[in-house]
């Protein structure tokens, strides 16, 4: 089954055409290929603004056609989907999205990791799973540093 045409960051309120708030990388772990349903994307549709939908039928899509261990770069912005694996076979990727500070990340790091174990880390690697600040306030907990506001629970 092949996946609604998206943008990825379609959940930001700011009219298009705009600046990207995100970039994402889409590592090929298997081949992509056009039988197996590689990722088709929309090219120029960065642009479009808010009053633009692709349609299937009648927008260039062009496959990411790519060999394993090839990666695909796309911004938010991007109209993309994947298309329809017409084989018997899975098609791995690893997909990573890098953000711009201000938006709220899709799974809750720090939420992932035991506080109790957290407590016991190095500051920075605090830091790199999301028990930080942003400056200026970008990721408190009730106003507070997020390991300021867990001392309780710890």
């Amino acid at each position: 089954k092949q996946q609604i045409l998206h943008y990825d960051d379609g959940f930001i309120n700011f009219p298009r055409p705009r600046k990207p708030t995100s970039i994402a990388f889409i590592w090929a772990i298997d081949d992509f290929t056009k039988e197996n349903g590689a990722t088709v994307i929309i090219p120029k549709s960065h642009k479009w603004g808010d009053d633009r939908v692709p349609n299937r039928n009648t927008d260039e899509l062009v496959p990411a056609v790519m060999k394993r261990g090839s990666c695909v770069c796309l911004l938010s912005t991007t109209w993309h989907g994947c298309g329809t694996n017409m084989t018997d076979k899975l098609r791995l990727a690893i997909t990573n999205q890098h953000c711009e500070p201000f938006i709220r990340p899709q799974e809750n790091q720090m939420l992932s990791a035991l506080f109790e174990k957290v407590k016991e880390l190095d500051p920075r690697l605090q830091s790199i799973v999301g028990y930080s600040i942003h400056y200026p306030f970008i990721e408190h907990s009730t106003g507070m540093h997020p390991l300021r506001a867990i001392q309780s629970k710890l």
